[in-house]
């Protein structure tokens, strides 16, 4: 560990302790997040061999993901905003700081930020620059057709705090947590077994497509397509790029537009 690293291991640990006294991250949450640490910073290294790595990837996967999505009982992340519902009826969505989530997912951007391979096929710039342009319109438009989506816009207030927390937590967390730890790792262990770079290419992104409208839950009905378009269509974007900033730019986009301007949550 070099000293740049030590320094940000010193802040994330007061970060922590201090989000653990104000009570705004439970202690279990807290010690996770050293595990998720501590797995990611040996994960990186190239020089373990491919069963060490397996297994720590086999570790690091549901830690991550444990620790990003559990909230232990009689525990509430601070409270943002919330929408109100139908008279008589409690709100129909609440926005909560997840700090453990925001947290987990800059510990892994930050960590495995992944060198890229020499054979790795990388589209040009402006193609992926006007794929993040468009591909909400898509989504938002296909959402609207099958969903029945409304007009529906909030006041400024909350399209900045949604904003906010919706770009450094969810966008963040989600993509770094498919991008990295799922779909860059599958490209490399198919390009390991096949030379087809279509394959190393359509493979894992297929997959990874899977993984996100999994981790989604309580879908149902014509919801899973569109979150099934939004995920293929988030890892495409990675695919042309090989940048996490573009996926992490279209995730935003579209649950920005989302929330903004029409009805939401979808259910």
């Amino acid at each position: 560990m070099n000293k740049k690293e030590l320094m940000l291991s010193l802040v994330l640990a007061a970060l922590v302790i201090g989000l653990v006294i104000v009570t705004w991250l439970p202690l279990v949450n807290a010690i996770g997040l050293m595990g998720v640490a501590f797995l990611a910073w040996f994960f990186r290294k190239e020089k373990f061999n491919p069963w060490i790595k397996t297994g720590l990837f086999l570790l690091l996967v549901p830690l991550a993901f444990w620790v990003a999505s559990y909230e232990p009982q009689g525990f509430s992340y601070p409270l943002l905003l919330s929408l109100d519902g139908d008279a008589g009826e409690p709100a129909r969505y609440e926005l909560s700081v997840d700090f453990a989530k925001g947290i987990a997912g800059f510990l892994l951007l930050y960590l495995l930020w992944p060198k890229r391979m020499a054979n790795e096929w990388v589209a040009d710039k402006w193609i992926s620059a006007l794929f993040v342009v468009f591909a909400p319109l898509i989504i938002i438009g296909v959402a609207i057709l099958v969903l029945g989506l409304q007009w529906q816009p909030k006041p400024i207030e909350q399209i900045l705090q949604f904003a906010a927390v919706s770009l450094l937590i969810t966008c963040v967390a989600e993509e770094v947590f498919l991008r990295f730890l799922f779909q860059h790792n599958l490209r490399n262990a198919v390009a390991s077994v096949a030379a087809n770079r279509a394959l190393q290419e359509i493979i894992p992104l297929l997959l990874v497509t899977f993984v996100f409208v999994a981790i989604h839950s309580g879908l149902s009905g014509a919801a899973v397509w569109v979150y099934a378009l939004a995920g293929f269509l988030y890892g495409l974007s990675y695919t042309l790029g090989k940048n996490i900033v573009y996926p992490i730019a279209l995730h935003f986009l579209v649950n920005q537009i989302h929330f903004s301007f029409l009805t939401y949550p979808l259910g």
